[in-house]
């Protein structure tokens, strides 16, 4: 299977199930405990239905939109989610183009693999900062100066990771440090 084969979801699904190392690709496709809120949120997804207006003009449609202040041209915009390069050697780069192509906010994680000034030289599109608190203020105080410069235009508060989640299948694969009454490898990864 290659990417020109996929056509869907589960198609995309499937080859980076394929293409991806065991333990990287239960990382982004799981969630926490037994998956619940994950499964109560796809199933709250497919039940959205997109309901086009027939026998209106094509070609003046316009699905711009704003999102926190920002005019996007596209009305969905990238979250900001954690260690792109991951899953793929350009990491943060490549999804910022991608955003800035579609003409869209990209959101970059404090848990980023490409630096804030890179990604804010790579991109003039808008961009949104995804930020832990710091015990230590002075590294949260440089993280938003770093921001500030760099251009972002927005920032994502996280405020749910006082206790990470109990994310099952990372223990299962070996991606997350063990537990030993659970029978799983010690060791932890560490990529930036």
């Amino acid at each position: 299977m290659n990417l020109k084969d996929c056509h869907n979801f589960d198609d995309f699904r499937k080859l980076a199930k394929k293409k991806l190392p065991s333990p990287i690709f239960h990382y982004i496709d799981g969630g926490s405990d037994d998956e619940i809120t994950l499964k109560r949120n796809t199933d709250s997804f497919n039940e959205c239905d997109l309901i086009p207006n027939i026998l209106t003009g094509a070609s003046d449609i316009d699905l711009s939109t704003t999102v926190l202040g920002q005019k996007i041209d596209f009305p969905l915009f990238l979250s900001a989610t954690a260690m792109h390069r991951l899953y793929n050697h350009h990491g943060e780069r490549a999804t910022a183009r991608a955003a800035e192509k579609m003409g869209t906010m990209f959101g970059i994680s404090t848990m980023s693999t490409v630096s804030i000034e890179e990604i804010g030289n790579l991109t003039k599109g808008p961009k949104l900062f995804q930020l832990y608190i710091h015990k230590d203020r002075g590294l949260t105080d440089n993280l938003l100066e770093r921001c500030k410069k760099a251009g972002f235009t927005s920032l994502c508060l996280t405020v749910d990771t006082v206790v990470a989640g109990n994310r099952e299948r990372d223990r299962r694969t070996g991606f997350a440090e063990g537990d030993e009454k659970l029978g799983t490898p010690k060791h932890s990864y560490h990529f930036f």
